[in-house]
């Protein structure tokens, strides 16, 4: 029903202490602030515990973390037939989109039962798997995903979803070698939507983030493209002090004032938590989990048309932490703890189904 009152029960997510805090449509609400533990309807079971309720709430509209990725089909492809180099990208929206109605109904279908049944656990993405055709005539599954939140917000529009594996593919095979500035910078932004559904962290270490002959304005648009595409709550970042400066000097010449932005915790959380290193010049970029992702090279985090030696690999964690992890003297925070569920919605046998699959992400 419209404007219930009930509770939620949180866990911080840097803390992880819990709270309770009253508010409208407990059922039907979203924040990507903290983690729901649990939801309460005061008319069906209100909240009888005794966590801790907090003191004081801030409200602005200000947002430097706006965390809007995006897959840009016209961009550098990285997902391509293996046998044939064919590009998949392209041909994977259009075998989502042809079955568009039917998957948006099976979503709706799946957020009306989660919302009617409150025993079904919490899911942190909604996952779309599909099967792509190629000339190969060897079956290609796509999987797509976007954050599902259960606040009655519509199926998001083809376009927005960020498409994050196609099968029969080999990243290593097209992301090692001599590429462009540009194709490298494009690769790594469809790699960070790979990485934001099967990765628990987000390791970026580059010295320079732009560079030197760059505008102010060119150098901000540079960061914030950069920045829009990472989670802050799961992305790290390690860079030269002067390369944080230019970041600050940039948003000075806008009128917002880093430092002032800090006091009221309203800056860019991954540049404030963002890691100094003055005495390295490598570029690695990692999804990181029990099996890591790790795109390592010549290249900044800047485009153009100058070449660039790239290297993809897939590493066991054991392996990152020797080779690169310490070395670079990197010490990570425990990652933000994930749902242990997702929505995966497939088409078998001819028909579009959807169930709640253990995990935070399908296997692939």
């Amino acid at each position: 029903m419209i404007n219930d009152r009930g509770s939620w029960l949180v866990a911080c997510r840097k803390c992880a202490q819990h709270f309770a805090f009253d508010l409208r449509n407990p059922m039907e609400s979203y924040s990507a602030d903290c983690v729901i533990v649990e939801r309460f309807d005061d008319d069906v079971g209100p909240y009888t515990g005794n966590a801790p309720r907090p003191g004081a709430s801030a409200v602005y509209q200000l947002d430097m973390n706006p965390d809007e990725p995006r897959f840009e089909l016209d961009a550098f492809a990285i997902f391509k037939c293996a046998k044939t180099g064919e590009d998949l990208e392209a041909a994977a929206f259009l075998a989502l989109g042809k079955s568009w109605l039917r998957v948006a109904d099976g979503r709706a279908q799946a957020a009306n039962q989660m919302l009617a049944r409150s025993q079904l656990p919490a899911v942190e993405h909604a996952v779309f798997a599909v099967d792509v055709p190629c000339s190969c005539g060897e079956p290609h599954r796509a999987i797509f995903y976007h954050a599902f939140r259960l606040d009655g917000s519509d199926m998001p529009p083809l376009d927005d979803l960020l498409l994050a594996d196609v099968s029969g593919t080999d990243l290593t095979d097209v992301l090692t070698g001599v590429l462009s500035k540009t194709d490298v910078m494009q690769a790594l932004e469809k790699l960070i939507a790979r990485w934001r559904l099967f990765s628990d962290q987000i390791l970026l270490a580059t010295p320079f983030v732009a560079h030197q002959w760059k505008t102010k304005a060119e150098r901000l648009a540079i960061w914030e493209r950069l920045l829009a595409q990472l989670d802050p709550s799961r992305t790290m970042l390690m860079t030269r002090g002067a390369t944080f400066k230019e970041y600050r000097a940039a948003l000075i010449e806008f009128g917002l004032d880093h430092d002032m932005l800090s006091r009221f915790g309203l800056e860019n959380r991954i540049v404030g938590d963002g890691k100094r290193k003055q005495d390295s010049h490598a570029k690695v970029y990692m999804g990181l989990g029990d099996t890591c992702e790790v795109l390592s090279g010549s290249a900044n985090v800047v485009k153009g048309g100058s070449m660039e030696n790239i290297t993809f690999q897939a590493l066991r964690r054991a392996k990152v932490e020797t080779s690169y992890l310490t070395p670079l003297g990197i010490s990570l925070p425990e990652p933000r703890p994930r749902l242990s569920h997702h929505l995966l919605i497939d088409c078998r046998d001819g028909e579009w189904r959807w169930n709640i699959m253990s995990g935070a992400a399908p296997k692939v």
